[in-house]
């Protein structure tokens, strides 16, 4: 059998590049040859060790790159190791070995990656976010930077005294076990198992050789897991470990509920102040897909629920379905019902399903022109996403006209601007119907009711919520079940594979009930009024949607009313400072896993910065309350929304109010 041919390229002394040569001295790699070692930096030590052991060497300048491929095959190369090299690899080499190319670094991977995250910088960052464990990740390259799969882990605990120097050395004797690893499932063609299941080491370079020999489970390797993600990896007693992707009150809410199962043990990304409470919160953001997917392979993340709709339009679900990952949450193709207003008029169109008059248009002059024939009211609507507020109620032409210019023009939404929805202004009470669906079944949940407007009476602007109610009072039971089965029935004909929840936003017109907007996931703020009424065990219900037998659930309610409060920063919709300490008495029940008293606190715009709660963001805090009836629950919520105090707290006085 002829020799595996590796090349390594390195910057510096080459320690990564000496355990590799010792690992294959000494037979722990069999099969396998150094035949080339190369760095980007002049006089690097490790080009002295390659030549040491007889290895052909050389230095090639960081701009004649590209020739790096040439040498490459002329040593007949078959893969290569990063080994602390600190030159981007130009995507010729990436393509010529796909999959052959293992980096190694200096941290646990997907935290601390990326562009700026290298050398000492890495473990400073650790040092200052403050997590319990780092380690090394050795992973397969791809386009990005350190955004490919990842091989093999190796866990460092962060000590009280380290400093980012000690702490350095600490990784670095751990980066030569885990990249050893890698390489050896590199030469015997098993690094596609690794990508499947990733393998955690614990302990220094000889406890994880002789665990790898002998092929026990490296049962350090897995109490350590309780690590800089907390109880999310921990497997002593083994939980279900659910990560729950967002980071506002819809999320603190989901993972409220959740945790009411003793069972479960919870991740946010990148999550608030609340959800750090109840969970752990991983600094990935919703729209970094590969990097989410990742962290729940390494991790082995039982079950992904997607909070906001910009994952799943950028097709969070679909990445995760292809690595045989559980989550909740439709494909790109079915949250384009949420991400393209015109695709969502179509579809309603399509399925005769009642919804505005309409009209699509791209230029600003083609808008204009429509302008002239239409009557007043109307709605001007950014087609793509805007964080709730790309929808403008227009009273006459004048308003209509400088809606459009901001779209079109001005570029105000950005792309989600680029195409413009010009609809009909429809009259009526709004009612938010929120429907499981495992594709083949729709379950439609108790309704709710949003304030959209900033200020009271429904003055303001629009905003993404500022409360919300359930059940909704104007709703007649069985009244959207029709809209509800349509939806259903084109979701089945579109072939969409969508297993999460189908929010259908109505509106009650003396016509009848017409649909207003399509959401791709649990609304925000209506989770933070549904959820504490829902008595079913939430979990139940997902695993149910995931696996496609929805048809055997139900769902049970409580009767009381609730009436959920959003507390924001002072001059939200628009510009806002944040930064500012909350203060929430001890009395008030935050939402940490229990059935709530007189009042509950779900976070949205915190974070925790030294120890204490400040605002980040322009919705802060929805306190929600239960009562026999609206009138009882809402002066149970305003008693404790008048208890907490932050600089700048702003809220609607008439929420619940009928």
């Amino acid at each position: 059998m002829p020799l595996y041919n590796l090349a390594v390229l390195i910057s510096g002394s080459g320690t990564n590049l000496q355990a590799i040569i010792d690992a294959v001295e000494n037979g722990d790699i069999p099969d396998a040859k150094v035949a080339l070692v190369i760095s980007d930096r002049s006089g690097a030590y490790g080009l002295e060790r390659a030549e040491k052991h007889g290895i052909a060497n050389m230095e090639i300048d960081k701009n004649e790159i590209l020739k790096l491929l040439d040498t490459l095959k002329a040593y007949k190369t078959d893969g290569i190791v990063l080994a602390g090299y600190l030159s981007i690899v130009p995507m010729e080499i990436i393509a010529a070995y796909s999959g052959k190319i293992i980096n190694i670094h200096p941290a646990l991977l997907p935290m601390f990656g990326g562009m700026g995250y290298y050398g000492i910088k890495v473990h400073q960052a650790v040092l200052a976010s403050g997590v319990r464990y780092t380690g090394a990740t050795a992973h397969i390259v791809d386009g990005g930077v350190d955004t490919g799969a990842v091989l093999v882990q190796g866990l460092v605990p962060v000590l009280p005294d380290d400093t980012a120097e000690n702490l350095q050395q600490r990784v670095l004797k751990t980066e030569h076990g885990v990249l050893v690893h890698a390489v050896k499932a590199l030469v015997e063609g098993t690094a596609e198992e690794l990508i499947k299941k990733p393998k955690i080491l614990s302990g220094d370079y000889a406890d994880m050789q002789s665990t790898d020999r002998d092929g026990a489970d490296n049962q350090k390797a897995e109490q350590s897991r309780t690590d800089q993600y907390g109880a999310c990896s921990s497997t002593q007693p083994r939980k279900k470990k659910i990560l729950i992707i967002g980071s506002g009150g819809r999320e603190h809410a989901i993972g409220w509920k959740l945790k009411q199962n003793p069972y479960v043990t919870l991740c946010f990304a990148p999550g608030n102040g609340g959800t750090a409470e109840i969970g752990d919160n991983i600094n990935i953001k919703v729209d970094e897909i590969n990097n989410l997917a990742n962290f729940a392979r390494a991790y082995r993340i039982d079950l992904t629920i997607v909070g906001p709709e910009l994952p799943l339009t950028l097709g969070v679900a679909d990445e995760f379905n292809r690595h045989g990952l559980r989550i909740f949450g439709p494909g790109a193709d079915g949250a384009m019902l949420e991400g393209s207003k015109a695709f969502a008029k179509q579809f309603m169109n399509k399925y005769g399903i009642p919804t505005a008059q309409y009209d699509t248009v791209l230029n600003l002059d083609d808008g204009l022109k429509l302008l002239e024939r239409r009557s007043y009211p109307l709605v001007v609507k950014a087609d793509g996403l805007a964080a709730g507020k790309g929808v403008i109620i227009c009273a006459d032409k004048a308003e209509a006209e400088a809606a459009l210019k901001d779209m079109l023009e001005t570029g105000v939404f950005g792309t989600a601007g680029s195409k413009v929805v010009i609809e009909e202004f429809l009259t009526g009470r709004e009612v938010s119907l929120l429907c499981f669906t495992d594709s083949k079944t729709i379950l439609p949940m108790e309704t709710a009711s949003d304030y959209k407007r900033a200020l009271d009476r429904d003055a303001g602007a629009n905003t993404g919520g500022m409360g919300s109610i359930s059940p909704s009072p104007f709703y007649t039971p069985g009244m959207g079940e029709d809209i509800a089965r349509r939806t259903l029935e084109g979701i089945k004909a579109e072939g969409f594979d969508y297993r999460g929840v189908i929010y259908i936003g109505l509106i009650l017109t003396p016509g009848g009930p017409k649909v207003l907007e399509y959401n791709a996931r649990f609304g925000d703020p209506e989770t933070q009024a549904l959820l504490p009424r829902l008595e079913s065990d939430l979990n139940e219900v997902i695993e149910a949607v995931i696996d496609k037998r929805l048809s055997g659930c139900e769902l049970r309610w409580k009767k009381e009313r609730a009436v959920s409060v959003v507390m924001t920063s002072e001059g939200y919709p628009g510009a806002y400072s944040t930064g500012f300490p909350i203060e929430i008495p001890t009395e008030i029940p935050q939402a940490a896993g229990t059935d709530t008293g007189s009042g509950t606190v779900f976070h949205a715009g915190t974070k925790i910065t030294a120890g204490k709660t400040v605002t980040d963001g322009g919705r802060v805090l929805a306190v929600t309350a239960l009562g026999e009836s609206f009138d009882e629950a809402r002066r149970a919520v305003y008693k404790e929304v008048d208890k907490i105090k932050y600089k700048g707290r702003t809220y609607r006085s008439d929420i619940g109010l009928l």
